[in-house]
Parts: structure tokens; sequence; C-alpha cells
């Protein structure tokens, strides 16, 4: 055997020579030694990464991709190989082997300036990204769980709900479905997605929902995501779920207009409508977006799933009572469990530490006007006032809005002499801990779509007070002791004889124990999944183009400026008309995006019809000697000449086209802009045209013409400019 030892010791020797002349830079007998070593140490991956160095310092850039190659072959979760790997082919040109090579790289754990180099690459190849189709037949959009966990270390309701829901589907073999990000890059054709692998999306969301989360790695699995994901296009076949919040983050219905007209079904997710049936307890701002979205998205989905029965009641009697389309709705209730570990898994929360070990009860929940917690509050301080021993309070839940009132109530009581704890931000093990050494929860919402806390409560076999309105006896059943949240009398009784009769609480958590099964998300997964495919069979419904009212304006102003629900929305959601070439709504109006863009929208007029449409168009001041053109119709209408900025000064910027109804009784109405600009530094979008506002009449409607003529010309001295003159 001594000869083997002498062979081995040979071979060691060649490995420290070929270090040898890695330190001179002598690269070609390094590369020489390196290849002899490796002729008898074939798994040593780090002197192929070695063997590599030095074939690409001495220029042969090939055969350093190919021992690069191999040591990623023989280490396959070492990212050093990958890394060399993809600079190796960047410099030669290989883009898209390099992105994978980078790709591989954060897989296996690299650092921070591999997310660099992969999205570099990411917009370097934009035009050679293989857009295929998508081949899975359910795809859902996680969009907004993404942008939520990029703000926040901890998941909220809907986020749970995702990621549950998301975990379960993983798990059910005969479900073909994919998870689909809108175009975080603006890198893709417009109304494509990414789709991203289900290793990334599982690890990401099982490292969100464990005992611990470090906010910087959680961004880091975000981006693994991102970057391991594929481009793709939805169509016919496809059926494309949204699961979390449709009326932002990225995630609203214009998304998902290509893909509807492709002839992909959109089914959508509804949680509640709170905001349209309850928006006084909402931001302004939340209740015209999501009335806005829901009328948006209810004219082109195919079907809504909700999370109870009651927020299918009142979705189903809203489109009723407001000229929405009969879409066709059912129920998929939600689970009574955590997303995250199970409930043995606990560790208590550092920002709890002097409750350990004390009597307290607990209100899961984000901290707002709706959520009721100053009853809560006014319940201790009149149980205190009655002589009873209150337990500690502990409200766990980021602040929201319309809490003043309590803030001041806690404020001039300080805190209730101590007894109340306000904490948040707590990981899903610390939540368990938190719910395990409750005396019992409260939950005194006003109303819900749900009500998640009630049945992780019940899931801890905690007892739960809550209130009997909305969703929430849908979660509790007779489990629950019910208060009425506008009788703070009611709180009193229920809630002292909790504190006060432990026989009764006992057996109250007896009951719990003995009989409460809890339905878990492999459920609520079944029943998604056997949902979609009762409506597999449907027609898939069109994407319709919004009706306009003869003699009436679209102004996109309107969208911003109004300040209650948009109810005369629902019927004819206009936003629709300038989603897809429109920036966001601003005040006066929107921005086109670039040099051309379209308004589309729907008459009860035949085909053919002569018509009158009214545009008035804003330029931006750096429009300079620009040109824009304006047509209306299917190519019967004429055109109008080039307008510069001394023709839409001159009148006002309103514009009278003739023209023509279209098939179906679409019309279209195009602006287009010769010439070039720059917008100003610090700005990202390009536009130099917006539209103020559109409207239409027959030719003969003579009133109708006059109407919107004054509209448009109300207090101002200028007049529509025959076009077609």
């Amino acid at each position: 055997m001594r000869w083997k030892s002498l062979l081995r010791g040979k071979s060691v020797n060649q490995r420290k020579i070929g270090d040898g002349y890695r330190d001179a830079h002598e690269w070609t007998h390094a590369a020489a030694a390196y290849r002899e070593y490796l002729n008898t140490h074939p798994k040593d991956a780090g002197i192929w990464v070695q063997l590599g160095h030095a074939l690409k310092e001495n220029g042969d850039l090939a055969e350093a991709e190919q021992a690069y190659e191999t040591a990623v072959s023989v280490a396959p979760n070492d990212a050093d190989g990958y890394v060399h790997l993809g600079h190796v082919l960047k410099r030669q040109d290989k883009n898209i082997s390099a992105l994978e090579a980078f790709r591989g790289a954060s897989r296996a754990g690299a650092g921070e300036h591999v997310n660099s180099e992969i999205e570099i690459l990411m917009k370097a190849v934009q035009s050679d990204l293989p857009l295929t189709k998508a081949s899975n037949a359910y795809l859902m959009s996680i969009q907004d769980l993404f942008v939520y966990l990029r703000a926040h270390p901890t998941m909220s309701g809907i986020q749970r709900v995702q990621a549950g829901l998301a975990l379960a589907l993983m798990e059910m073999e005969d479900v073909d479905v994919g998870f689909i990000l809108t175009d975080f890059s603006e890198l893709l054709e417009t109304g494509s997605f990414w789709l991203l692998r289900h290793t990334d999306v599982k690890r990401m969301i099982e490292y969100a929902a464990g005992a611990r989360v470090d906010h910087q790695r959680l961004r880091k699995l975000l981006s693994a995501c991102e970057h391991n994901a594929s481009p793709i296009f939805a169509g016919e076949g496809n059926t494309i779920v949204l699961s979390g919040a449709f009326w932002g983050l990225d995630n609203t219905c214009d998304r998902y207009l290509p893909a509807k007209r492709k002839g992909a079904r959109l089914a959508v997710y509804i949680y509640d409508i709170i905001p349209i049936s309850h928006p006084q307890y909402c931001d302004e701002g939340l209740a015209r977006d999501f009335t806005t979205a829901l009328s948006e998205i209810g004219l082109i989905c195919d079907y809504m799933l909700t999370i109870s029965d009651y927020t299918r009641s009142v979705l189903d009697q809203f489109l009723s009572d407001h000229g929405g389309r009969a879409i066709p709705t059912a129920t998929v209730p939600l689970a009574h469990s955590l997303t995250g570990p199970p409930s043995d898994v606990m560790s208590w929360p550092s920002s709890m530490q002097r409750l350990r070990g004390r009597e307290y009860v607990t209100y899961v929940s984000t901290i707002e006007g709706r959520k009721n917690h100053a009853y809560v509050v006014n319940v201790w301080r009149k149980l205190i006032e009655q002589g009873v021993d209150v337990p500690d309070l502990v409200f766990v839940g980021r602040k929201g809005w319309r809490i003043n009132g309590l803030l001041d109530l806690l404020d001039g009581t300080k805190n209730l002499g101590g007894r109340i704890h306000i904490v948040h931000d707590l990981t899903d093990a610390e939540l368990n801990a938190v719910y395990e050494g409750s005396l019992f929860t409260v939950f005194t919402s006003f109303v819900e779509g749900w009500g998640l806390p009630v049945g992780e409560s019940l899931m801890h076999h905690i007892p739960c007070v809550a209130s009997g309105s909305s969703s929430i006896p849908e979660v509790g059943g007779d489990f629950v002791d019910y208060i009425d949240p506008e009788n703070v009398q009611s709180g009193v009784e229920v809630i002292g004889r909790m504190i006060t009769d432990r026989d009764y609480l006992a057996s109250r958590k007896k009951n719990i124990i003995d009989n409460f099964h809890p339905r878990g998300w492999d459920e609520v997964a079944a029943l998604f999944v056997q949902r979609m495919v009762d409506y597999s069979d449907l027609p898939v419904a069109e994407a319709k183009v919004p009706m306009l009212t003869e003699g009436q304006q679209l102004r996109p102003g309107d969208l911003v400026d109004r300040r209650s629900a948009l109810i005369g929305y629902v019927g004819s959601p206009s936003r629709l008309m300038i989603v897809e070439d429109f920036y966001p709504a601003e005040h006066w109006g929107a921005w086109m995006r670039g040099g051309f863009g379209e308004v589309v929208f729907r008459t009860n007029l035949l085909e053919g019809t002569p018509i009158m449409v009214y545009v008035k168009i804003n330029p931006a001041p750096w429009y300079g000697e620009c040109r824009t053109t304006i047509c209306l119709g299917d190519g019967r209408a004429a055109e109008t000449r080039p307008l510069s900025a001394h023709d839409i000064d001159r009148s006002g910027g309103l514009f009278r086209l003739k023209g023509f109804v279209g098939g179906n009784g679409i019309c279209r109405v195009s602006i287009e802009v010769d010439g070039e600009w720059t917008v100003p530094e610090g700005d990202v979008r390009n536009f130099t045209v917006g539209l103020v506002g559109l409207g239409y009449a027959r030719t003969t409607n003579v009133e109708a013409r006059a109407d919107l003529l004054e509209s448009f010309t109300f207090g101002s001295a200028s007049v529509a400019r025959d076009t077609n003159a």
C-alpha cells in the first residue's frame, strides 16, 4: 500500500505546486498542475474553481467555463462555483446562462452582491428571455404578499390567509397550481407575469411564519423568489386567482386584462367589503380605492369566492343594488389555525417579559376604530369601579386609523393604571405563546369578513368573548360567548362572568377541548380547488369595455376627487377605458404613457352611427415643438391635423372629432405625439400629454352636443375647435 501513499503525496504536491504558480501569476503552469491533481481528486470542487481561475486569467474562457461547471456539479450547494461561472459567462456575452448561474448562487446562499448581478442581467436579457405560455391550470397571484412582506417583518390577516392557502395547495399533488407576480422588474411585455418556483415560495413563507424573523433575511428570500422566476403569459386554459388585496399593491385588475382578452379566467377571493358597507371605519382613500377596484373587477371577473357566508351575502346585495353584473359567488370559509408553526411551537416575546406568569386577557387585531378596542377599555373601567380584580389586558397589533379617541382614553387613564399593554410585530411562534398564556381572549369588532383571531383562540383551547355580529358567529359557533358591540353593559356582564366565575370559565374551556374540531388549511385548500373545478365549465366571461353614456363625460380626475363611495361607478367603471395607456389619475386628469394611447369605450349605438366626440387634452410644460394627432374611429374617420402647442393653447385644449361608432358599439380615440421631450429629473414617468376629459353624442343629438360643449367650456372663454372642418 506504500505506493498509494506516495501517489497521494505526489498529487497533493501538485496542488501546492499549482498554488505556487497561481501566486506567481504563472497561469499556464498553474493550470497544468491543477489538472494533474484533479486526475486523482476529481471531487475537489475548490480546485476545480482554482483551475477555472487559472484558465480564465490565461484567456481560455471556454475551458474556464467548463472547469467552473464541473465545480458546480461536484458541489451543487456551494455558491462559489456558481458565482465564478456567472462571471466567466458574462465575459463571453452568454447573459442568459450567466443569469441562471447567478440564480444558482443566490439559491446556494451567496451574498447581496449576487442580487445586484441578477438584476443587471435581467435588464440586459430583457428581449432574450423566453416568454412562454403558462402551463399551470391555476395561477395564484401572491403579488400583494410580496409587497407587504418587503415593508413588514410579520404577516397580517390577509397575508396569513394567502400563506396558509399557498402552503396547503403546494401539498396537493393532483392540483396544477403556479404562483405568480406582476412585473416587479418592468422588463416584461404588458400583461405578462413572473412564475415563481414552489421551493422558493415555500421556503420564504415558512421563514416568514417562523419563530424568529430577521427582516433582512426575509427580504433576501423574497429576492430569491423573484430572481429564480420565469416569464410567462396567460390565456385560454388558465385561471388566474387573486388571493389577496385586489385594490392596490400592483395587484389591481388592469394587470390581468391582457390575459382575460387572451381567454384566461379570472377569479377573486373576497375577504370583506367593509370599505363600502361601513366606510365610517375606513380611511377615505381606502374606501375610494376599494370601491373603484371592486367595481372594475366586477366587470371582467368570472367568479368570486368569499371567506364567509356573511361576506357573500353583502357582496351579492351590493352588486345587485348598484347595477353590477350577476357574478357567480361561493363561500370558502377560512381555517381556524395559524399560518405558521403548530400551536405547540412557542417563543415568549421579549416585549412581554413583565407579564410572563401573570393573568392577562388578549385582544389580537390591528388597532383601529372598527375593531372597537375602546369598548374593552370601558368594560375594564366599569369592572374596576365595581371592585373586580381585573387581569391585565394585552392589545396585540399595529396601530391603524380612527383611534384618536382610544389613544386619548389610554393617555388620560395612564393605560388604566398600567393594566393595558400594547405589543406588535410578533412572530407566529410568539403569538402562539401569547394565546397559550391567556386567561381568555376578546374580539369586540363591529363588523368582520371572518374573524381569524376568534378561530386562533379556539385552536389554542382558549375561551373567547366576541361580538355576535357579521361573520363572527360563523367562526366561533357555540364555543364563543357573544356580546353586543354597541352595548358596554353587555360586555360588563359577559366578560365580568369570565373573570369572576372561574368554574364557568373552566367549563367553557373544557367544552372547546372536548368538542371543537378546527378547520385546517388542507380543508380550505381542498374546498377552494373544488370551487374552481365547479366553475371550470362556465363560459369565460368577456373582458368588457365600460359603457360611456351619450352626453356624459369621462373625467379621470373624478376618480381622485370623489370623496364618497363611488356607487355610480359599479355599473360603468370608467378607469378601465384608459388604464392600459395612462398613468394613475390626478385631480386635473391623467397623463398618457409615452407617445401613444387609446381611450376605448362602449356605447349602446349601432355600428356606423355618426357621432361627435369632444376631447380635452393638457400638454406638459416641456411639450415644446411636439405635435399631437387625435383620431376617432376604425379607419373611416378623418384624422385631426397635427396639433402644436399654439393650437392647444388657442383652443383651451378642447377639440371636436367627427366619426362613426365601431363594431359592437365600441369607439376608440387614439392620441399620438410626435417629437422629442425630456421629463424633469426625478420623475420616472414618460409623458408629455394628458387627458382632461372626453364625451360624445350623436351628430343629430343637438341638445346633448350643446350640453357637452357647455360642460367642457363652463367658466372658460375657450370654444371647441372643429378639427374636421
